[in-house]
């Protein structure tokens, strides 16, 4: 391995700090939760009137969409700081570091956080790791399709969506990836960009 990928003091403090920043968003997107199902609610009900989903009331569906669409927002912290320090294990120790730090400030679901933090760090680390962390923008996009896979595999049998409709369950997978891809995908690049435009990383 380069001596590029070892790990020195300075990047540990940097993808700990990453992982505090985020861990306090994270917090601030929990909150936010009510509002997101409420947001949702109209396709809820569209989804409980249609055969795919007619044995789910309404309130449960706006719960799983409002899972599969914010999903990506609870996992920005890693791939960011796989693009920064370009270093393994950097987006799996940020990502978790700031669902502990989510947990400790109060998140309502407590450890779960710490166990998410886990599968999503895991998923998102893969897909850097596929390039053996050489190309940190293809790192990027395989991140992706990785964290997309892992964490949705993960919540499948933790929610038994084995018992819904295969259509149904593939819509909510379609919106978890979508929200993955624009969250911790392209605004995560977007951040990146700036930040090095503004010559504060490299």
């Amino acid at each position: 391995m380069n001596n590029n990928k070892h790990w020195k003091i300075i990047d540990v403090i940097l993808a700990a700090l990453i992982g505090v920043i985020f861990g306090v968003l994270y917090f601030g997107f929990g909150l936010s939760w009510n509002a997101f199902v409420s947001l949702f609610t109209p396709l809820a009900s569209f989804l409980s009137g249609h055969s795919l989903a007619s044995s789910l009331s309404a309130s449960l569906i706006a719960a799983q969409v409002t899972t599969a669409a914010t999903t990506g927002l609870f996992m920005m912290a890693g791939p960011i700081a796989a693009l920064i320090l370009k270093k393994p294990g950097s987006a799996f120790l940020s990502n978790l570091i700031a669902s502990v730090v989510e947990m400790v400030i109060g998140s309502a679901w407590g450890v779960l956080d710490i166990i998410w933090g886990i599968v999503q760090g895991a998923g998102i680390e893969a897909g850097f790791a596929l390039t053996l962390y050489k190309k940190p923008r293809l790192g990027l996009w395989l991140s992706i399709v990785t964290g997309s896979i892992v964490s949705f595999v993960y919540h499948y049998f933790e929610k038994s969506y084995y018992k819904f409709d295969f259509a149904y369950v593939m819509i909510l997978f379609l919106i978890w990836f979508l929200s993955i891809l624009i969250f911790a995908g392209l605004m995560d690049l977007i951040i990146f960009k700036v930040l090095k435009k503004a010559k504060l990383v490299k």
